[in-house]
């Protein structure tokens, strides 16, 4: 089902896109943190940050479920995390009324300099689970 989704997302006319609002918190050749919002009942479409190496989501405000090609949908709470490598095909869904935010950090390929690590970022994403 979810790769019938996909696809009919693909062939869809771009209004139907989700109209997400990305903002850069930092954006250095390591590391980049972004602030998403997504309006409420939307969606965005299954996608891959081919520059990284893996990133870390977070939920702030709200629930979000959380679309991964071939896997079941994560339904993750507020403050709640998941890790994904690069190159990990994946998209969001906010079953809210409300517009949601969320944060994305990634540790970039291109780095010049060490970045995190893929332990360490999994202990930032753990840190953020609920108990």
């Amino acid at each position: 089902m979810l790769r019938l989704t996909a696809l009919l997302l693909l062939i869809a006319p771009a209004p139907l896109f989700a109209q997400v609002k990305v903002t850069r918190i930092l954006d250095t050749p390591e590391t980049r943190v972004v602030q998403v919002e997504i309006p409420a009942n939307d969606t965005r479409p299954l996608h891959t940050h081919p520059e990284a190496l893996w990133h870390v989501y977070v939920t702030t405000d709200a629930p979000m479920d959380l679309l991964i090609e071939g896997e079941p949908t994560v339904h993750l709470g507020p403050w709640q995390a998941h890790f994904f490598k690069g190159g990990t095909m994946h998209g969001f869904h906010n079953p809210n009324d409300r517009t949601v935010r969320w944060i994305e950090l990634f540790a970039l390929k291109s780095s010049t300099a060490r970045a995190i690590d893929e332990k360490t970022a999994r202990q930032l994403a753990l840190a953020f689970a609920r108990k």
